[in-house]
């Protein structure tokens, strides 16, 4: 009896250790799936039948709520495809090639030198804990080595674009100044009569509004029949979000407690609210994002400058083994988020020589699809291959 008793308390102390061993390193990990197996399974049949492009060609078939594709063809423009291009959509990062042309305007006239040393701590100001962590990681990992311990300002655009680094992302919203990008956007409406896209935000001021909400926060919740939030509703939230975020960053005493809520409990929602308040954030549509970048990569009236520093920013894919097999060149934007898998390219197929500017749109994706898709880069991979791949791309068209 006692034997057995020695036992079994062994057994036990060894299995709590173990257990306490893989939990608390990974406690945020646990809870937050734990607070989300609805949204763990939301979609889990369109995983089951989406393991190839051509089945994620049935999907966007069939879904024609979730996915906005603009594919043009400079060279042969009767050869392009547009599906779902003027529906109001999520912006999110995409909204980088508006700050990127503003940018490379204030270089263009000595508002910004490019070449001006920037410290780590001027990007950390814009960090929130556990938004895009890994992005950020990555970025500061690029920019700061052993061999170059400091970077530039045209270093951190450049770490911004390739990573998708939202803390960077903000730091230029931040140095470029509100009403510069106002200008720039002004600027774009009226060159291509733009009349959804909406200026971007800085996407701290859009976490820290949802993470706690306030009266200007309009309701939303997991599968509601319509997730669109009318644009004036919007336009309070946009306002509002960012009068709370300069009143909160100039506080450090809100500024450190904003934190440690962030760290505490995130943006207090779950997945499928995370993903449904996204249609909060700053709004475009595949037509219109389309319209912009061929305006800012290939219009003769744009300055040449300009044009080229955006494309030198926008190339980082250029000289990776997957893109110079396919494409003689290739530039883009991707971004990720909850629900959201988007991107924005210009590539020139090295079979072909065909060049195509292309925007394509995924929102408000079941959370458990969106996993699926996020892992397998399928958003990606389809991108490309609809400039690279006639077969695909033809497919693709008869199907849509």
């Amino acid at each position: 009896m006692k034997r057995a008793l020695l036992f079994f308390s062994s057994f036990m102390a060894v299995a709590i250790i173990i257990y306490a061993m893989a939990i608390i390193p990974n406690y945020t990990a646990f809870k937050t799936l734990f607070q989300n197996v609805d949204g763990m399974t939301e979609g889990s049949e369109y995983v089951a039948n989406t393991y190839s492009l051509a089945d994620l060609i049935r999907f966007i078939g069939k879904k024609p709520e979730h996915v906005s594709i603009v594919s043009i063809s400079i060279d042969r423009p009767d050869s392009s495809l547009y599906y779902e291009e003027n529906r109001p959509r999520t912006m999110g990062s995409l909204g980088n090639l508006i700050l990127l042309y503003a940018y490379a305007q204030a270089v263009e006239s000595s508002q910004l030198d490019p070449n001006k040393e920037v410290r780590l701590e001027d990007l950390s100001r814009f960090q929130l804990p556990l938004i895009s962590q890994n992005a950020h990681d990555g970025a500061i990992q690029r920019l700061i080595t052993e061999e170059s311990p400091s970077f530039t300002l045209e270093d951190a655009v450049h770490a911004m674009v390739e990573f998708n680094d939202l803390v960077i992302a903000d730091f230029l919203w931040a140095k470029l100044g509100a009403s510069t990008l106002q200008f720039r956007m002004e600027e774009l409406r009226k060159s291509l009569n733009l009349r959804v896209t909406e200026l971007p935000l800085p996407n701290a001021a859009l976490y820290m509004a949802i993470a706690e909400p306030a009266s200007f926060l309009p309701e939303f919740s997991p599968k509601r029949d319509s997730l669109r939030i009318n644009s004036s509703l919007r336009a309070v939230f946009h306002t509002k979000a960012l009068e709370s975020f300069y009143q909160k960053t100039a506080d450090l005493e809100q500024f450190n407690a904003l934190i440690a809520s962030f760290k505490e409990n995130r943006i207090n929602q779950n997945f499928m609210q995370e993903r449904d308040a996204l249609t909060l954030f700053p709004q475009t549509t595949a037509s219109e994002l389309a319209q912009i970048m061929r305006y800012l990569l290939l219009d003769d009236q744009l300055n040449s400058n300009v044009q080229a520093r955006i494309l030198r920013a926008l190339g980082w894919p250029n000289g990776s083994y997957s893109v110079t097999r396919s494409f003689e060149s290739y530039f883009a934007q991707y971004d990720s988020r909850m629900g959201l898998l988007s991107g924005l390219d210009f590539g020139t197929s090295i079979y072909t020589g065909e060049r195509r500017i292309q925007v394509v749109l995924f929102d408000e994706l079941p959370v458990a699809f969106w996993h699926h898709m996020s892992a397998n880069h399928m958003q990606e991979d389809f991108q490309q291959r609809l400039i690279w791949d006639p077969a695909l791309y033809q497919t693709t068209k008869l199907a849509l």
